[in-house]
């Protein structure tokens, strides 16, 4: 297979405009807040590139499928696994053991190019946890070789005789029905496998290719290639100004971006004028490296992150993106390029020995994810933080929360020889972390307490919380559960209603690892989303009408941190750091997440009698500030989840303050 010498010094300079689009968005978000669609004129360059290549090739008799693979693995192997194992070899150094298990997982992914069907699997590429996995970023290399795996085959039928003239119209016709498909997934809330997904990505290689196989002819006049070219570049200035991580994308969204980039690409032809500034040496430059530095950029940015427990200021977020920039000039200048050159007779033996490096990344993500992180490469002292996720938990959290349990073992404090309960606590896995606070203070009393919980599952009545589109938690029954006791137990005194309730506002900012974006829909009318104030207020409805004489205490949110001090603590301990960057967090955050939930939570209640409410953020927050410890020791064993110390600290306190406000309220 013979290559073309056509080299376009505007192809590159395109480039550099995708990379550093990707770049100042990964870095300074709201900088550039639809930064992430560079990915998306990268795949219309290398749809004209690979296209062009393959089309002339073929349509000279001189294809080769193992010249072209072997060419494949040479642009893209040798930087890819170094930075590969070079993440990994950081990850296992900074990371703790839950985090460098997903980056395990990515890194055997990544090493068989199945990064997207990985991340697939998440909540999203905005979501938290993703966001935080130092090889997010490989899903687009995992894209475009499921691409080139597909393409050239395509082409060879296309190529055919009898469908040669038809080749550009047939490639079209594919192109509209990956774009359909794309956006009919993103309407029915599958946006993430939309995302991530080659069948709804083909089209955007498709509109570089369709170029390629002369869709379009060349502008005939320097006129139309300059209006095409400054329409192009205005398409893709407005997505990156416009589009941000709410929007539903990819599919139609996605289509700015991509006619942009291939009108530049269009208009480029021939040397137009219009194209000068992206033919500047600079920005060639930087399109030459564009490859490496979209390999550096992402993991020294999560990765610093995750050394600083706290979001990067703009001088080091600077001093990332010019580390990254020299990285990659040194890996183009030292890997990429001799690597690119050489031999291409027997091409099928060498482009096995060109694929032997990626056995590494598979070998070595596969050691990080079933050994769980590596916990033994942790000081005894480190392990023992990190393990309080695991340890500083409610200990019946297994029999009442993971198994749903109902009978004694989810029965606490005194009095228990006698039927019923004093106290019950309703909700998810937050009511669940508040339990063993709730049973100090009961103690205190000599009162019972009962735990009702299902994790995901808010303390209201008549819902389904919908995690994906095709899966939905039923928490009616478990509603219904809690109901039938408050309406047959006399004893019954108190009903603690705890959950994590901006959770199931559905509302921003999504920052928590373990904050999943759901929604939460009345049950039996789906589609139907009842406002939180709306469900509360059918909850406290049903509650009065099955015991009138029951007081209702909501526990409001507890601030959601941008950190969990256990791991943040562990990881000091085993890599340095002030261990003071883990007794708090700023409070901005928290506080604009917790807030307009605690305002639905007032608005539900107002005007109630037998009805209260207490917040924790009024104590957990203050001057500017959220804690995660007190006096030395950690109140959450995770991000969000209160731990079992924290809660027999914290809870009495607010609970002593609860109930003197019933005791206030009329019956």
């Amino acid at each position: 297979m013979t290559i073309q010498s056509d080299y376009r010094r505007d192809v590159d300079g395109l480039r550099a405009v995708a990379v550093a689009a990707i770049v100042i968005h990964h870095a300074f978000p709201t900088l550039l807040p639809g930064g992430f669609v560079g990915v998306d004129v990268f795949f219309v360059i290398s749809g004209y590139l690979i296209t062009r290549l393959i089309a002339q090739a073929r349509d000279a008799g001189t294809f080769s499928w193992g010249g072209f693979y072997l060419r494949r693995a040479r642009r893209i192997v040798p930087a890819y696994v170094l930075v590969v194992l070079a993440t990994a070899a950081l990850a296992a150094w900074i990371e703790m053991p839950r985090l460098l298990a997903q980056t395990g997982a990515a890194t055997a992914a990544s090493g068989l190019f199945l990064a997207n069907i990985l991340f697939a699997q998440t909540p999203g590429y905005f979501a938290p946890g993703p966001q935080q996995n130092p090889l997010l970023h490989l899903w687009s290399l995992g894209v475009e070789e499921q691409f080139y795996l597909v393409w050239p085959a395509l082409i060879a039928l296309l190529s055919l005789r009898r469908w040669r003239a038809l080749r550009p119209g047939l490639a079209l016709v594919l192109l509209l029905g990956s774009l359909l498909l794309a956006q009919v997934m993103v309407g029915r809330g599958s946006a993430v496998w939309a995302f991530f997904g080659l069948p709804m990505r083909a089209w955007e290689f498709l509109a570089g290719g369709v170029l390629a196989l002369g869709l379009a002819r060349p502008p005939e006049t320097c006129g139309t290639a300059n209006l095409a070219g400054v329409i192009g570049g205005l398409m893709i200035v407005g997505s990156l100004a416009l589009l941000n991580e709410t929007s539903a994308f990819p599919g139609l969204s996605a289509v700015p971006a991509c006619l942009g980039a291939a009108l530049l690409i269009w208009s480029g032809t021939d040397a137009a004028p219009g194209a000068a500034p992206l033919r500047l040496g600079p920005v060639v430059g930087l399109g030459r490296i564009s490859y490496s530095l979209y390999l550096w950029h992402w993991p020294l940015l999560v990765l610093a992150a995750d050394i600083a427990q706290q979001p990067l200021n703009v001088p080091q977020r600077l001093g990332l993106v010019a580390l990254s920039l020299a990285l990659a000039v040194l890996t183009w200048r030292f890997v990429e390029q001799p690597f690119r050159r050489g031999s291409v007779e027997r091409p099928w033996r060498r482009l096995g020995v060109m694929l032997l490096p990626l056995l590494a990344p598979i070998a070595v993500g596969a050691l990080l994810f079933f050994s769980h992180g590596l916990p033994g490469r942790l000081s005894p002292a480190a392990k023992a933080l990190a393990d309080l996720e695991e340890t500083d938990v409610n200990p019946a959290r297994e029999a009442c929360l993971e198994e749903h349990g109902q009978g004694d073992e989810c029965r606490f404090g005194a009095g228990l020889a006698a039927p019923g309960e004093d106290v019950m606590v309703w909700g998810d896995s937050h009511a669940d972390a508040l339990t063993p606070g709730v049973v100090a203070w009961a103690e205190r009393r000599g009162w019972s307490v009962r735990e009702t919980a299902r994790s995901g599952c808010p303390p209201m009545v008549g819902l389904k919380v919908r995690i994906t589109a095709r899966f939905a938690l039923d928490c009616a029954p478990t509603a219904d559960h809690a109901l039938a006791r408050i309406a047959s137990d006399r004893r019954l005194k108190l009903v603690i209603l705890s959950g994590r309730w901006p959770l199931y506002r559905g509302a921003p900012p999504f920052y928590d690892v373990n904050s999943p974006r759901v929604s939460v829909e009345a049950a039996g009318r789906p589609g139907y989303r009842p406002s939180l104030t709306a469900s509360l207020k059918a909850t406290l409805d049903a509650i009065k009408r099955r015991n009138p004489h029951v007081r209702v205490l909501i526990v409001g949110p507890f601030p959601e941190l941008t950190l969990g001090a256990p791991e943040c603590l562990a990881q000091v301990r085993q890599v340095g750091g002030r261990p003071e960057v883990c007794a708090s967090v700023a409070a901005d955050l928290p506080l604009s997440r917790a807030g307009p939930a605690e305002d639905e939570i007032r608005a539900a209640i107002q005007d109630r009698e037998g009805v209260a409410a207490v917040f924790p953020s009024e104590t957990l927050c203050r001057s500017g500030r959220c804690a995660a410890m007190l006096d030395g020791r950690t109140i959450y064993f995770d991000d969000d989840h209160l731990s079992a110390s924290g809660a027999r600290r914290l809870a009495p306190a607010w609970l002593d303050a609860g109930w003197a406000a019933l005791e206030h309220s009329p019956r």
